[in-house]
């Protein structure tokens, strides 16, 4: 059986939902942990119906309640403290391994080899943050107080102590395949809660296990979390990076695991790789009928573009 972890609130039950279904399409014998906070009764029972009712009988589910766990804690950017659920795994699943995957991925095949590799001497199997490595070419600045920024590579460089070459073991948290026994083993879970009480993280849910982990991460091939990556990330990568991602990007291969980082339902779907197989997923769940308020309506007129799009479909764009 494949533990598979999931963190959300009912705002990204919707999506969540496609992520479970796209798992369920290629793969049996799944045992979900569904790590929640604020979420409604009927997002619950819809997601439970969903997998309950899967032609694949042997697929168990489990709702963790992780109220109050993690509200004390700096979210920067996102709303919801569900970003840190993943670090509670050792102590939530007691298999020896999970799948962790953030609720805005799709799988698009079975993920038994993958998820049954060696991890012998890892933490974490995960994919290098290409998002950073732009950060970082780009000099993109960040706030480490209230009076003080850093550019990235200074950041990585003064509060982690890591040069360029420790930098390519930074990992995205958005895809973990954990060794849960070795964590458990090591005590990682308590290092990491340390490790927020002790340092001033920029990006707090992510850096912190990439901190504690650093030694014993497994870095993957980017197929099994294709990042698809807003166009200024995009841009700042140097070409030998992007050549090696672009068969993915143009859609002539198609990754095992794809995080969209930008998002189908923010954006209009055509200008994004593989939106139209994960709109052809999002009509098998619950919430085919779901619109997010991007979806009603968008409008922009800028120097960047000029659109209009009401009910997912393009009135105008020049």
């Amino acid at each position: 059986m494949i533990n598979i972890a999931l963190g959300f609130d009912s705002n990204f039950a919707p999506f969540a939902a496609v992520t479970i279904k796209s798992i369920l399409l290629h793969n049996s014998e799944i045992n979900f942990y569904l790590m929640y906070d604020n979420i409604k009764k009927s997002d619950i029972e819809k997601i439970e119906k969903m997998i309950t009712e899967c032609p694949q009988k042997s697929n168990k589910v489990n709702w963790i309640d992780m109220s109050g766990k993690f509200n004390n804690l700096f979210t920067g950017s996102w709303s919801s403290s569900a970003v840190y659920f993943p670090l509670a795994l050792p102590s939530i699943c007691k298999d020896d391994r999970i799948l962790f995957l953030d609720a805005d991925t799709m799988v698009t095949e079975n993920l038994s080899e993958f998820y049954n590799q060696d991890l012998t001497g890892y933490y974490i199997a995960g994919v290098h943050d290409y998002g950073m490595v732009s950060n970082i070419n780009s000099g993109q600045l960040i706030p480490v107080d209230n009076d003080k920024k850093l550019s990235t590579k200074e950041y990585f460089e003064k509060i982690l102590n890591w040069d360029n070459e420790e930098m390519k073991k930074y990992f995205n948290s958005g895809m973990l395949l954990m060794n849960l026994k070795a964590m458990r083993n090591d005590n990682i879970e308590e290092k990491i809660y340390t490790s927020l009480k002790e340092h001033t993280f920029a990006f707090p849910d992510q850096d912190c296990i990439n901190f504690v982990c650093h030694n014993k991460v497994k870095i993957l091939e980017p197929k099994y979390n294709f990042m698809i990556l807003h166009d200024d990330v995009w841009n700042n990568l140097s070409e030998n990076i992007k050549n090696g991602l672009q068969k993915y990007q143009n859609e002539e291969s198609t990754p095992l695991i794809i995080h969209f980082l930008k998002k189908p339902w923010r954006k209009p779907a055509e200008k994004i790789p593989f939106s139209k197989q994960y709109n052809e997923i999002r009509k098998l769940t619950p919430y085919k009928n779901y619109r997010s308020k991007q979806e009603t309506f968008q409008f922009r007129w800028s120097r960047k573009g000029k659109y209009l799009r009401i009910l997912n479909k393009t009135i105008f764009e020049f």
